[in-house]
């Protein structure tokens, strides 16, 4: 199985660095060739970093582009190298790998290279969902790895004939678009210079899903660059350091593009088109099922209510954890929302492990640190007084001390007299 690695560059020098370091320190079971493709900018320490770099491991080749493409069309343009290679482990420059990063692709591409159901493999593992940027925790099964109906772009595998198919679609389909009933509004709202928005959509129409590992092999940095503005952590995941991969290949696990997991349509007894699984809230029931599962306080009949206790929700649903947490409602009857206090912070409890702060309790906040921050400058005060006081009462003794000294030595000096004239 002929497997490459592909490196995609731009403007960031120290990023660059930073995963080339990290692919130094990853274990390699063969030669492997390297490619590190610089789109165009305004400076060309980039390209001699690239130029200068020593792959210990096997060939090096460089592509320098002439123009500048942009993200899309450079990210785009690289899957031609699968014209040469079985695979290609695509790394875009603001991440890093694990040391075993390649032994899981290999292994993972062994396993999913013709199966058709599988668009590519994801070296990242998410613990965010980014849609909603809360808390996501994938079920655990037997299997070491899961599916989900979401492409990859912060370290991913693609295989040749899973790549050949999605570039026919891409084709016919790289327009721009807009809002669609049956796409995550988060990704529809994305600028149109990604890539990783119509790789996604593909994923959801034609039902194809990426093979992800419980244990990431990359994490992001999400550097500032030219589509991030603010430099965050909030993607970086826990990352293993296993070398030896023994991966049991054998998802059950099946999540789609919202992050819901699939199994819940059959805890519930209920289709696709029946039911919305909106646990995260992206969906908002777009698709007008009738029956409508969500976190929210919503206007409709509560057919069913569960807590949340276990982790991940899902699991409340599996064993009908009791609770007020969790609503599966009806939308063709009505019926009246009751807010409550209590019901907030259960909510952010269970999502972030701490209590809703409104601005009330805010407030009140505030006016304790304020007046902590009183107390602490009135005692700082105080003590400056009594430093002060302590200082004055220091150069009196000093006075004091140096009066004495003098009148010891014109003691001294009168014992001295009074001995000569005695002789």
């Amino acid at each position: 199985m002929d497997i490459a690695i592909c490196v995609i560059a731009f403007n960031r020098l120290a990023s660059l660095k930073r995963l080339l370091s990290s692919l130094d320190n990853a274990v390699y079971p063969c030669t492997v060739k390297l490619y590190i493709s610089v789109d165009k900018s305004d400076t060309n320490a980039v390209e001699k970093c690239a130029e200068e770099y020593i792959w210990k491991f096997g060939d090096k080749e460089v592509i320098l582009h002439e123009e500048n493409l942009g993200l899309r069309k450079h990210v785009i343009n690289c899957g031609n190298l699968l014209k040469k290679h079985d695979a290609v482990i695509m790394l875009e420059d603001d991440i890093i790998v694990a040391p075993g990063f390649m032994l899981f692709a290999r292994a993972a591409v062994e396993e999913y290279a013709n199966r058709k159901e599988i668009a590519g493999i994801s070296l990242y593992s998410f613990h965010i969902n980014y849609h909603s940027t809360q808390p996501f925790i994938p079920l655990k099964e037997d299997s070491d790895v899961f599916m989900m109906q979401n492409a990859q772009s912060w370290g991913q595998v693609w295989m040749r004939e899973a790549w050949n198919e999605f570039k026919v679609w891409y084709d016919e389909n790289s327009g721009e678009f807009g809002m669609m009933p049956h796409l995550p509004s988060s990704i529809c709202g994305w600028s149109n210079k990604s890539w990783l928005k119509y790789h996604t959509r593909y994923c959801i129409e034609k039902d194809k899903y990426f093979i992800y590992p419980y244990i990431s092999y990359t994490s992001c940095f999400s550097d500032v660059g030219e589509h991030v503005k603010d430099s965050t952590p909030l993607f970086q995941t826990p990352m293993s350091l296993e070398i030896e991969i023994r991966s049991h290949f054998h998802p059950t696990v099946k999540y789609d593009t919202y992050f819901e997991n699939q199994r819940i349509y059959e805890w519930l007894g209920m289709s696709h088109d029946e039911l919305c699984i909106d646990y995260y809230g992206d969906s908002g029931n777009r698709k007008a099922c009738r029956y409508w599962l969500s976190r929210l306080l919503l206007p409709f009949k509560v057919v069913k209510s569960f807590g949340l206790q276990l982790r991940p929700y899902e699991l409340n649903i599996r064993y009908s954890v009791a609770g007020n947490d969790l609503f599966l409602y009806d939308t063709e009857q009505q019926e009246e929302v009751v807010f409550s206090e209590e019901y907030r912070n259960r909510q952010f409890f269970y999502l972030y492990g701490t209590q809703y702060i409104d601005k009330k309790s805010l407030e009140g906040e505030i006016e304790i640190y304020k007046q902590s921050n009183l107390s602490q400058k009135k005692t700082i005060s105080s003590l400056e007084q009594t430093i002060q006081g302590q200082l004055h009462t220091i150069s009196i003794l000093q006075k004091k001390l140096i009066y004495w000294k003098r009148g010891t030595i014109v003691a001294f000096l009168i014992i001295i007299l009074i001995s000569i004239l005695l002789h």
